[in-house]
């Protein structure tokens, strides 16, 4: 994503544009395989050398707070970051951690009266991987 576009971006959903949360939404945007926060931070402090752990908590919450990104909270340990924010579902493996994005459609009729803040699918497993590369017996 061009400096540009997430600019034009932040200035839609009413966000001030720091030279940190462009860094960390260009990650998440050119690296959709869910990171945790360390992930991030190891990341942009490369390029950014004066970041902090606290500066990238505090873009992740602005970024969230503006709708530009969603937490992801299919693994117990920690929070995930998911830059595709249109509605979809998350796999986890439980081998290998990896988490991978899927369609999904949720009927609401059931719920007329309720105000839906937000939705999340997820489910875990063995990806076909891990599924394949292991003789895993429960």
């Amino acid at each position: 994503m061009q400096s540009n576009d997430i600019a034009a971006l932040f200035k839609a959903k009413d966000l001030k544009l720091t030279p940190q949360r462009a860094a960390v939404y260009k990650f998440l945007t050119e690296n959709p395989v869910h990171p945790d926060v360390e992930t991030i931070y190891n990341r942009v402090v490369k390029d950014n050398p004066s970041f902090s752990k606290t500066t990238v908590y505090n873009c992740l919450q602005a970024l969230a707070d503006r709708g530009l990104i969603i937490p992801v909270k299919i693994d117990e340990s920690r929070i995930r970051y998911d830059a595709n924010t249109v509605f979809h579902g998350h796999f986890i493996c439980e081998r290998c951690g990896e988490i991978t994005d899927f369609d999904c459609a949720v009927e609401n009729s059931r719920l007329e009266g309720f105000e839906i803040r937000r939705r999340d699918v997820y489910y875990s497993g063995l990806c076909d991987r891990c599924k394949n590369n292991f003789n895993f017996k429960e």
